[in-house]
């Protein structure tokens, strides 16, 4: 009888464990993408304040945008590019206070 109720407090716990890593997990800004998703990652790296993501994003889209990714670097950033939330990649890195995406961009374009 012991044992059930030491099996049942220790399943109880590893749940309530589980759920609390998994929440925090989760990331914490609520972001929904409409439009080309297709290029969302670029916004997602913004977001995120993650180059690593944002080198990704361009080296994906060779041979759509561009030829290489510099100049898809060139395409998605100038005034009829993407755009975020109605933004510029530019704008909205620093709307978003992305520093590090921010600095990127601003030494590569």
């Amino acid at each position: 009888m012991k044992l059930a109720k030491t099996v049942k407090v220790l399943a109880a716990t590893a749940t309530v464990a589980f759920s609390i890593n998994a929440s925090a997990a989760a990331p914490q800004k609520d972001v929904r993408f409409v439009g080309e998703t297709q290029f969302a990652g670029f916004c997602k790296a913004i977001i995120n304040d993650d180059v690593r993501v944002l080198r990704s994003s361009l080296s994906r889209n060779v041979g759509r945008i561009g030829a290489s990714q510099r100049e898809v670097l060139r395409m998605v950033t100038s005034e009829e590019g993407l755009t975020c939330n109605g933004s510029s990649l530019i704008e909205f890195s620093v709307e978003r206070h992305a520093d590090a995406v921010h600095d990127y961009l601003m030494s590569r374009s």
